[in-house]
């Protein structure tokens, strides 16, 4: 099984169907069900958010402990030797989670006409308003996920403000944490990183020396392709598969058949909706997390001077508190730099 498909089997949705009535969605929080439901099913159409670690968050600010195993723990002693008189102390930290102000909502009114037409009872209504959130806020956290607080997210400057994605954090926006790394590295608050340009400062594109250099950039110990994935944006796999197309050999016909995934030095690539075209990320999905705070609140209002004025059966809106964390920045690599896919 590959990196991917073992990561979304992780997260696989086994809910059964369940039956929701209008009530269940105006109250202080959702229902413990309805919450499950909720952070399950928000990830089925979020490429990305079915593979990451999802934590329920039963405070706003929870820290994950982490102890450190350097390269060697231990000595040597001679035949018949003491013991060693020093001691061997554990390395720890924490992984921090907060979510306190970083509230985020959506709204979502529904009209009477589309009650009307399409919808024959309360229990789809319900039905129709819930899914809408679950899509929405999973299409949302992934964009939110991936881009916020790095350089160039194209996201609004209140987003950026507020939530620091995967990216943000491997390029060393966490100050929460405390890292501990494997003891080697220079700097264990960054993921390690390769910079793709050329000698000139020119980005380049998506190629081999990518992807070999990205490998050798994770430290040995997390180097499995069975675990890392190379997420990047559809725009660049599309390209870079192009490209190969272009070779005259065996490799060219199967890419250009569609007989072969691309997976560079037998690891997996991943095209990621909203993932920049200028950067890419070798990691076990895994290894990303997003945390949601378990008292998300939905409200539903009805019978209002708005509501009245636009036709509408009801306003509904869904609130909550999340964040983003990776568990380990030295088991993976941020690439940087990477060119623009080209067209023909």
């Amino acid at each position: 099984m590959s990196a991917i498909e073992d990561a979304r089997e992780t997260n696989k949705n086994s809910l059964q169907k369940q039956t929701i009535d209008t009530t269940d969605l105006n109250g202080a929080q959702l229902p413990r069900d309805l919450y499950e439901r909720f952070i399950e099913r928000q990830q089925r159409d979020a490429e990305l958010l079915s593979m990451v670690r999802v934590e329920d968050l039963p405070r706003l600010e929870m820290g994950v402990p982490k102890i450190g195993v350097p390269e060697l723990s231990g000595d040597v002693r001679a035949e018949g030797g003491e013991d060693a008189t020093g001691t061997s102390d554990a390395a720890t930290g924490s992984v921090e989670f907060n979510a306190t102000d970083q509230s985020y909502y959506i709204q979502y009114d529904l009209k009477r006409d589309s009650v009307k037409n399409a919808i024959t009872n309360e229990d789809s209504v319900a039905e129709v308003i819930l899914s809408h959130f679950e899509k929405a806020w999973g299409n949302d956290v992934q964009n939110i996920g991936i881009n916020a607080g790095r350089s160039g997210s194209g996201l609004p400057a209140t987003f950026n403000d507020t939530f620091d994605g995967w990216i943000s954090i491997a390029e060393g926006n966490d100050t929460d944490s405390t890292r501990i790394g494997t003891g080697e590295e220079a700097d264990a608050s960054t993921m390690p990183s390769y910079d793709h340009a050329d000698g000139g400062g020119s980005a380049q594109p998506v190629n081999t020396t990518l992807f070999n250099n990205m490998i050798q950039t994770v430290p040995e110990r997390y180097r499995d392709p069975d675990d890392l994935v190379f997420l990047t944006s559809k725009s660049q796999v599309q390209s870079y598969a192009y490209r190969l197309t272009e070779r005259e050999d065996a490799l060219g016909v199967a890419a250009l058949l569609g007989d072969n995934d691309v997976t560079p030095f037998e690891y997996d690539v991943m095209g990621v909706s909203y993932w920049p075209d200028d950067a890419m990320m070798l990691v076990n999905p895994q290894n990303l997390a997003y945390g949601l705070f378990t008292e998300v609140e939905m409200t539903q209002l009805t019978n209002t001077d708005k509501t009245m004025e636009r036709r509408l059966h009801s306003r509904n809106l869904i609130e909550g508190q999340f964040d983003y964390q990776i568990e380990e920045l030295q088991a993976g690599a941020l690439g940087t730099n990477i060119a623009a896919p080209s067209l023909a």
